[in-house]
């Protein structure tokens, strides 16, 4: 009798979302989480929408104060955001609108 083929969960769950990878909706979930986990709701709900190309995350914010911390705040919040997305894409800079 032979072994059965076992597969971790992990890459179980990998399989599942290699397909998706490359598509710009996936990309803007995983920023847009790691954006909740490290600012929180509330920074979320003041941003009108996020959009990424050629690297650069464009944040168009509903609000100057959240827009003029942002930009204080620039460098930490692109290393951060870096760590958090880990390899799934890698982002060069950040545009606040």
């Amino acid at each position: 009798m032979t072994k059965p083929d076992l597969k971790s969960i992990a890459e179980i769950i990998g399989s599942f979302k290699l397909p998706f990878q490359n598509k710009s909706a996936y990309k803007l979930g995983i920023i847009e989480n790691a954006w909740i986990e490290i600012l929180g709701e509330q920074a979320y709900q003041k941003v009108r929408k996020f959009s990424v190309k050629n690297g650069i995350l464009y944040v168009y914010c509903d609000s100057n104060s959240l827009r003029h911390e942002l930009g204080m705040q620039k460098k930490r919040l692109l290393d951060a955001l870096n760590k958090k997305i880990d390899q799934e894409l890698v982002i060069s800079d950040v545009v606040f609108y």
